[in-house]
């Protein structure tokens, strides 16, 4: 009697395994079950989740799944509404569009680690933001320092 050739989706290897995974109609080695995102290894979790094709653990599904409720959200700086695929980033309160996180003196786009400062929604370069005589100062942790001690 002939055997169904199982391939593993993440691997592409066959699955000799007498265990293996099968979820969304897709079959896995146990090992390489992992979250699309984290890459949490999810052979001995209870649950995981698909979204959108892609496997994830419990809480980077609810992260996506919150993100999705604040869609309502608009950029702080184009005032557009933010789609659940659109790329963001966040700064206290404000969100903004990756593209739109420009200072609005120069236009300089801003970039991963790059300092900056913010005062009524407006997002300032370094040394603009200097210029303006600010307390506050922000890079993309979330720290916030004073001018003089970055």
């Amino acid at each position: 009697m002939p055997t169904l050739d199982r391939l593993c989706v993440s691997c592409n290897l066959s699955i000799d395994d007498p265990y293996y995974l099968m979820i969304a109609d897709q079959t896995w080695h146990l090992s390489c079950l992992k979250c699309f995102i984290c890459g949490l290894g999810l052979e001995e979790e209870q649950t995981c989740f698909v979204k959108q094709g892609q496997i994830l653990c419990k809480d980077d599904y609810m992260k996506c799944i919150n993100m999705r409720k604040s869609s309502s959200q608009t950029c702080a700086r184009c005032q557009h509404l933010i789609q659940p695929d659109d790329t963001i980033l966040r700064a206290e309160q404000y969100v903004f569009h990756i593209d739109c996180l420009t200072c609005i003196v120069c236009d300089m786009h801003l970039h991963s680690g790059d300092e900056f400062g913010i005062r009524e929604n407006m997002i300032y370069c370094r040394d603009h933001f200097l210029e303006q005589n600010s307390s506050k100062f922000h890079d993309d942790s979330g720290y916030q320092t004073s001018p003089s001690e970055t």
